[in-house]
């Protein structure tokens, strides 16, 4: 905490058993709709729209057809992305189809929430043309087919089948726009409350490709968040030319389409690489929505969170190739090594909710791991790196995302391992079938993590032995030593000195501060900060800590300060938490997590602010998990005057009896509502009373220790 008033410091997202920060809710079975090799039989011809078995819907002669189709499947049947996958919409028609460039756009919307342009709730199928009226959908609507379930397969197949056989081009573009969760899929019904899974994304393209009599998709695009994983690429790269997604969160405003729609129809002959590029290289920063009325630092601060990437299809099997050397490599060294590789890496939002994203950059792992100094496992990073820099055609990435290359993985922590693999059917072996029969990654984990022989099997997804114990190579033994202080009534501005030895091999060291409240007899969660160590480790402009040899000698000065939120009429005190650690410059963020309510209407969800040290508000992300199943599909909000946020509350109840605390998460009763300043937070002097003061540390599979004494303070 400096002492301005700022916090400074940044986040680790702390699932601790005993602290257990920023449990949002628990995981629950997410339905798998795959079983073998039976989804593309299941999904089968239907309707009038989809394929008939033997029959190609592209025409054999396209010498006089189009040079493009950009067909969009929008699923706005959404609480959330309703209104932005709209007004997407309505940014394509500030281009409009032309005679060499059609745009076929399918979209649902939801009942209930966005009410505008007439307030309709069916799926319609429009052509889209050119016009300037930003207020509603003036194309003409080419079909209008009811209430269609936009979560269900069959819908995607039937409208990409339609498009190709009402609009044939020399190329087609697929565009699947709404939430997304990588290899666990995401595009909800919230009419239907079904989501696809990545299977049968997969199924579906693959029956709608295998009628076009041997074209492939020039592209596929998922205009949704957490999309471009090696596991997604590696399941659709023999349906198309080119992909492109972003390996963490989108803003809710998606793609730039008026910029890269206005490219592609004054030069229709580009190719797939080109029209991808000019998606990735117009993204945030030529989009009406974010750049209408705002300064080039604000954009820049929009852009500094995200990231977008295309790569070419075809090159994707000697990434796949390439990484299975590399996990070779990985299997003769020291498994805590590689768990601190991870742990290290450049990571992106958390499906899993309240535990560490299991989602990092293949490319900076890699890099990571490479810092060995092992010749097999240095040269293997090398033909790795090569492979990812020859597939990814375009990429970028902000200033808070420096170690993405374009392409992300699944590593997860022995928690989700066992929630998945364990607990739940194996979950990401069926979601991630089809990358995984080329893989060795699934056999690595279960070496990883049960000690199984690593013996790669190609051909098929390896489902672990469950029998055989979770034995974690990131746990470890660490111990605090009894908190020393300086002084235990603090008073005024005085500053208080504390000191610890940690004992073991941990990944972070936090500061940590709890208020007593002794009219609920409970201990409130006051502030949390990271404790920076004095050396860093920079791979690829990623820090990390080097707290040096055990035992560490921990040394921490607190300014009495605590942080409230507040939107220019309330305010109130929150716990701001700690995100990534010091990026490339120099700064950190700081999250507080709550529930968010909309305007204009629908169900509240759970979601998280993201501030820079100062205090300021750098992005909203809502964590809403449609469909239950307790996978959380990010996405980055556009707040709108009249939205509301209320915090989550960390408390400890404390036994009257002696008995053990009772942990408590629950939302305040404050209620934050965002006007014309938005929100911020400042630093307050800290209420008069006792407190519990001291440190906590992780190892590197999130288990936690902590230490702390009691102090007194009074502000005179």
């Amino acid at each position: 905490m400096g002492s301005s008033g700022s916090k400074y410091g940044i986040p680790a997202v702390i699932a601790a058993v005993v602290l257990c920060i920023a449990c949002l809710c628990c995981i629950v079975v997410i339905v798998l709709y795959y079983n073998g090799d039976s989804l593309v039989s299941g999904l089968g011809p239907g309707g009038t729209d989809g394929p008939i078995t033997g029959d190609t819907i592209t025409p054999p002669d396209t010498s006089n057809l189009p040079e493009w189709t950009i067909i969009v499947y929008s699923d706005a049947d959404d609480d959330v992305l309703e209104e932005d996958l709209w007004f997407d919409i309505n940014e394509m028609e500030m281009v409009g189809s032309s005679p060499q460039v059609n745009i076929v756009a399918q979209i649902d919307r939801a009942e209930g929430y966005f009410d505008g342009d007439g307030n309709w709730s069916d799926t319609r199928r429009f052509l889209i043309t050119q016009d300037a009226d930003f207020f509603s959908i003036t194309s003409p609507v080419v079909e209008s087919i009811g209430e269609a379930d936009m979560g269900d397969p069959q819908t995607l197949v039937d409208f990409t089948s339609w498009a190709i056989r009402n609009y044939p081009a020399k190329k087609y573009g697929l565009i699947m726009s709404d939430h997304g969760a990588g290899w666990a899929g995401g595009f909800s019904d919230i009419d239907s409350g079904s989501s696809l899974s990545m299977p049968e994304i997969v199924g579906a393209i693959q029956t709608v490709q295998q009628s076009m009599g041997g074209q492939k998709f020039e592209f596929i695009g998922f205009d949704a968040c957490l999309m471009a994983m090696i596991e997604v690429y590696g399941s659709l790269y023999p349906y198309s030319n080119y992909m492109i997604a972003s390996e963490e969160t989108i803003p809710a405003t998606g793609w730039s389409y008026a910029a890269w729609l206005s490219k592609l129809t004054q030069n229709p002959t580009m190719s797939g690489r080109e029209a991808s590029q000019a998606i990735v290289s117009t993204y945030i920063v030529e989009d009406i929505a974010l750049t209408d009325g705002r300064s080039s630092a604000e954009i820049e601060e929009i852009e500094a969170g995200t990231t977008l990437s295309a790569v070419e299809s075809a090159r994707i099997p000697d990434v796949i190739n390439s990484m299975n050397q590399f996990i070779t490599t990985l299997a003769a060294v020291d498994q805590s090594w590689v768990a601190q590789g991870r742990e290290y890496s450049r990571s992106y939002a958390s499906i899993f909710e309240e535990l560490p994203s299991p989602f990092i950059d293949l490319a900076h792992f890699s890099a990571i791991m490479a810092t060995t100094n092992d010749p097999a496992i240095m040269q293997a990073n090398e033909q790795l790196q090569a492979a990812i820099l020859a597939s990814v055609v375009s990429e970028k990435h902000g200033s808070r995302m420096d170690g993405s290359s374009g392409i992300s993985f699944h590593f997860p922590i022995s928690d989700i391992y066992t929630l998945t693999e364990y607990d739940n059917d194996s979950m990401y072996a069926n979601s991630a079938d089809a990358f995984l029969q080329q893989s060795a990654w699934d056999e690595f984990l279960a070496f990883h993590y049960t000690g199984q022989n690593f013996v790669p099997q190609e051909g098929q997804a390896f489902i672990p032995d469950r029998s055989t114990p979770i034995v974690a190579p990131g746990a470890s033994e660490i111990s605090i030593a009894p908190v020393q202080l300086s002084d235990t009534l603090i008073t005024g501005d005085e500053v208080l000195s504390l000191s610890t030895t940690v004992t073991g091999n941990p990944s972070y060291i936090y500061f940590i501060l709890y208020f007593y409240n002794p009219d609920a007899n409970a201990y409130w969660v006051a502030d949390t900060s990271y404790v920076f160590s004095e050396n860093t480790v920079t791979v690829s402009g990623v820090n990390s800590p080097d707290y040096g040899p055990s035992p560490i000698q921990v040394n921490y000065e607190w300014e009495p300060n605590l942080f409230v939120l507040t939107d220019g009429e309330h305010e109130a005190f929150a716990l701001f938490e700690p995100e990534d650690y010091i990026n490339s410059e120099g700064t950190s963020t700081y999250s507080l997590y709550g529930q968010y309510t909309y305007a204009n209407g629908g169900n509240p969800d759970n979601a998280k602010l993201v501030f820079d040290p100062d205090g300021n508000l750098l992005q909203i992300y809502a964590l809403p998990d449609p469909d239950g199943d307790g996978i959380a599909t990010a996405v980055a909000v556009s707040p709108q005057i009249g939205d509301t946020f209320t915090d989550y509350v960390q408390s400890y109840y404390l036994d009257p009896n002696g008995g053990e605390a009772t942990y408590d998460y629950s939302l305040s009763e404050d209620v934050f509502t965002y006007g014309e300043q938005g929100f911020w937070f400042e630093a307050r002097v800290p209420v008069d009373g006792e407190y519990a003061i001291g440190f906590y540390t992780v190892d590197f599979d999130n288990n936690t220790v902590e230490s702390y004494e009691f102090i007194t303070y009074q502000a005179e």
